[in-house]
């Protein structure tokens, strides 16, 4: 399964129109006869992150081409984007890989938690079996998930957890991963994110 992201790194102090912009994105797609897509707005986290993600899950990368050649052929799409531009410094659009893990309980979810794993593509195994070793240690499952295309400053691994209230994130103090993830990680960032 491939994960398709788009990260949203608003202008200082347009954080609430960049959300703004990504619902309605959301609702035009939704007019098209294609998937509205998740959002998450940024709760907790280094201001080095994305504001706004909109997510949505393929069976295979060609779901997403076909997903954006949808949206390409739309007038009211094409407009919605050209005005995000004006409101983003920096966008993202990566596709992530489902490594392992549970499915998406998108029903219940009110909360995600997000491990942003930056390390080398020469230590994405060794941070791979870091994170399974913790999670056979009793750290909440969630899902692995591995960065397929190439960035700037995009994390290698996304540790993805779900949470039906806020106080339940909280519970998941990663201390002790990332000190284990030290020698393999350039740096771990943790992050919650309220589904919009």
């Amino acid at each position: 399964m491939i994960v398709s992201f788009n990260f949203y790194y608003a202008r200082p102090g347009l954080e609430d129109a960049v959300l703004k912009q990504r619902l309605l994105a959301s609702d035009v797609r939704e007019g098209l006869g294609i998937p509205r897509g998740r959002v998450i707005a940024r709760a907790e986290g280094a201001p080095t992150l994305p504001d706004v993600i909109w997510e949505q899950h393929f069976e295979a990368v060609t779901g997403h081409y076909e997903d954006m050649a949808v949206r390409a052929a739309s007038p009211e799409f094409e407009a919605v984007r050209a005005g995000m531009r004006k409101l983003c410094r920096r966008f993202e659009r990566p596709l992530f890989e489902v490594e392992r893990g549970d499915p998406v309980q998108a029903a219940s979810t009110a909360i995600v938690a997000l491990g942003w794993i930056f390390c080398p593509p020469d230590q994405t195994k060794s941070a791979l079996a870091v994170l399974d070793r913790h999670i056979g240690e009793g750290l909440d499952h969630g899902r692995l998930l591995r960065l397929v295309t190439p960035g700037e400053d995009l994390p290698a691994l996304v540790w993805q957890r779900e949470y039906a209230d806020r106080a339940a994130a909280a519970s998941q103090d990663l201390g002790d991963l990332r000190a284990d993830l030290a020698p393999h990680a350039d740096r771990v960032e943790a992050s919650v994110w309220k589904v919009e």
